[in-house]
C-alpha cells in the first residue's frame, strides 16, 4: 500500500514543480512580449515572432494544467514535445547566430548555454518520469480547476496583446530609409545638424547588441561618422540601473549609452538598429546587428581623405 502511494504520489510532486517553472516562465515572458519577439528574431526564426504571444500562452496553459494535474500523463508528453522543441531553436540560434541566453525567464534570469541545456535535460527527464509514473485516470475536470485554469488564462490572453508589436523582416527596407530626419521621430531625439551620424538603440540584454558595441566604436574613431549616438530600450527609467545595465556601463565606460523608454521609440522594431545619417537625412537602416565599418562602407575613408586633400 505504501508502495503504491509513493508511486501516485511522485508524479503528482514531479507535476507541480515542473508546472510552477513554466508557469513562471510563461509569465515573465508575458510582461514584455515584444522582447520575446526580438529574441525569436535574434535566433535567426524571424517568421516565428507572429507565434510569440501563443507560444507564450501555451507554456502557461501546460504549466497550469501540470500544477492542477489536469489529464497529467498527456500533458507531460506535450510539454516534453514543446521543450524539445525549444532546445532545438535555442541550438539553431546558438550555433548559426551566437545567441547565449536563451531568454527563457525574460530579463529576469539570465542563463549560459550550459544552464540551458543543463535545464531542460532535468526538466525532460522529470516530465519522462511524470508520463511513465502516472497511473491516474480522469475521467473529467473538476469544475474548481476549470475556473482556476479560465481565471488565469483569460487576462493572460489579453495581457499578451498589449505589448505584442509586428515587426517586418529585417530583408524589408526601413520606411524612415532615405527621409529627411524633420519627417521622423528621429528629429525629436537627436536634432538636426549637418554633421554625419550613427544613432544606434540597444538593449542591455541583447547578445547581438554587446556583439555590435567594438563595430560602434569603431565608426568614429575610424571616421567614418563625425558622431555616434547610443540609445538603450528600456522598459521603465529605472531599467538602466539594474545589474546588466551597470555591467554594460563598467565594460564599456567610454560609451554614452542614454536610457529611454522602449514604447516612446516604436519604430524600433528589433535591437540593435543603426540609423546612418548624412546631411539631415537618413541613409541607411540596418537592423540585427551593426556591422564594421569597414565592410559596411569599403572604401569611404580613403575617397573622404582624397577629398580633403582637394
Amino acid at each position: 500500500m505504501l508502495l503504491e502511494m509513493k508511486k501516485i504520489g511522485i508524479p503528482r510532486i514531479l507535476s507541480i514543480i515542473v508546472g510552477i517553472v513554466f508557469i513562471f516562465s510563461g509569465l515573465v515572458k508575458l510582461l514584455d512580449v515584444s522582447a520575446f519577439q526580438n529574441l525569436i528574431i535574434q535566433y535567426g526564426l524571424s517568421f516565428f515572432q507572429y507565434l510569440a504571444p501563443l507560444i507564450i500562452l501555451l507554456e502557461i496553459l501546460l504549466g497550469l494544467a501540470l500544477l492542477l494535474g489536469i489529464y497529467q500523463r498527456i500533458t507531460a508528453i506535450a510539454t516534453i514535445c514543446l521543450l524539445l522543441v525549444f532546445t532545438g531553436a535555442y541550438t539553431y540560434g546558438y550555433l548559426v547566430y551566437a545567441v547565449e541566453d536563451c531568454g527563457c525567464f525574460g530579463n529576469l534570469v539570465k542563463s549560459t548555454p550550459a544552464i540551458t541545456y543543463t535545464r531542460n535535460v532535468i526538466l525532460i527527464v522529470l516530465l519522462v518520469m511524470i508520463a511513465f509514473l502516472d497511473k491516474t485516470i480522469i475521467n473529467s475536470v473538476p469544475q474548481w480547476k476549470v475556473i482556476i485554469m479560465l481565471a488565469i488564462m483569460i487576462p493572460s490572453i489579453f495581457a499578451s496583446g498589449m505589448t505584442f508589436r509586428i515587426k517586418r523582416n529585417h530583408n524589408d527596407s526601413h520606411p524612415f530609409e532615405g527621409m529627411n530626419i524633420s519627417e521622423t521621430p528621429l528629429k525629436k531625439i537627436i536634432g538636426t545638424d549637418d554633421k554625419s551620424k550613427l544613432v544606434l538603440f540597444m538593449s542591455y540584454q541583447c547578445q547581438h547588441c554587446w556583439n555590435s558595441i567594438e563595430n560602434y566604436k569603431a565608426y568614429v574613431e575610424n571616421g567614418f561618422v563625425d558622431t555616434a549616438l547610443c540609445y538603450a530600450l528600456c522598459s521603465t527609467t529605472q531599467s538602466g540601473t539594474d545589474s546588466i545595465a551597470l555591467l554594460f556601463k563598467e565594460s564599456y565606460p567610454e560609451v554614452n549609452s542614454q536610457e529611454i523608454i522602449r514604447d516612446s521609440v516604436a519604430f524600433v522594431e528589433a535591437t540593435p538598429t543603426a540609423f546612418f545619417i548624412e546631411d539631415n537625412r537618413v541613409t541607411k537602416i540596418v537592423m540585427g546587428g551593426l556591422p564594421s565599418p569597414f565592410l559596411l562602407f569599403k572604401g569611404k575613408k580613403q575617397i573622404k581623405h582624397l577629398l580633403k586633400m582637394r
